[in-house]
């Protein structure tokens, strides 16, 4: 079967994992996927690819909560191997994007992100996979209906059989990391929680909760989401799937 045919465009962006690039793509049909005309290219040295090839793995799980890749493969450009996603395009841009556009968010709009990151992020838990870097840049919009999607799983950890937590070293961005991390380099489903909690926060105050003192302008079940989440005993965070009942989450 001939490969996915692409040519690298416009450089979106660079990463301690790669360079992000645009590609149009020339097979509209392909492996019984219609194809958009234009994708996202993630690229890294050949021999230094290993945590792309990993990420692969958890972009090919089919939820549509998680970017999407379609395919993978080797180019020589400029007397380089590079290891190359071909990876959904999100034309909304990221969460940070939005942010940038309007200051801050509506509840509403809010609420509509979260449940589609915590239904993505329910998906890897439930497979023992942590994201280790939640964040408003790591949350896209994908499609006409700006569907968020996360996005970036190169400091993903995945738990060892039997195990709901790891230790190793410091992962992820550090405003946006649980206090077991920072403190213990120990990292279990509930650090994604925390973060997520941090993020939800700056949209809807447009600013970073770093004294942990939540806006009482917000609605009582906004405020009791984020207490839920931003509690510094990680036993006592809620995971995924009791957030995804949660009331301030119900109403959308």
């Amino acid at each position: 079967m001939a490969g996915l045919l692409w040519k690298r465009g416009t450089t979106l962006g660079e990463g301690g994992f790669g360079v992000v690039s645009l590609a149009s793509t020339s097979n509209a049909l392909f492996r019984g996927v219609t194809l958009p005309s234009l994708t996202a290219l993630k690229s890294c040295d050949f021999n230094a690819s290993q945590s792309l090839k990993e990420e692969v793995e958890i972009l090919r799980m089919h939820s549509p909560y998680i970017l999407h890749c379609f395919e993978t493969n080797v180019s020589f450009e400029d007397n380089v191997n590079l290891y190359n996603l071909l990876i959904e395009y999100a034309f909304g841009g990221s969460l940070t994007d939005r942010l940038q556009n309007c200051n801050s968010l509506s509840e509403f709009e809010v609420n509509k992100h979260m449940k589609n990151v915590l239904l993505g992020l329910s998906c890897i838990h439930n497979k023992g996979i942590i994201h280790c870097n939640i964040k408003a840049g790591n949350i896209l919009l994908v499609g006409g209906d700006k569907t968020a999607k996360i996005a970036d799983f190169g400091l993903s950890v995945t738990l060892e059989l039997g195990m709901n937590k790891t230790q190793g070293v410091i992962r992820g961005t550090e405003r946006y990391m649980a206090p077991e991390s920072v403190i213990k380099t120990e990292y279990s489903p509930q650090v994604d929680i925390w973060a997520l909690g941090q993020t939800v926060y700056e949209p809807t105050c447009g600013n970073h909760c770093g004294k942990m003192q939540i806006n009482s302008k917000l609605s009582s079940e906004a405020q009791d989401f984020l207490k839920k989440c931003l509690v510094k005993n990680p036993s006592t965070h809620w995971t995924a799937d009791m957030l995804l009942n949660h009331t301030f989450l119900q109403n959308s």
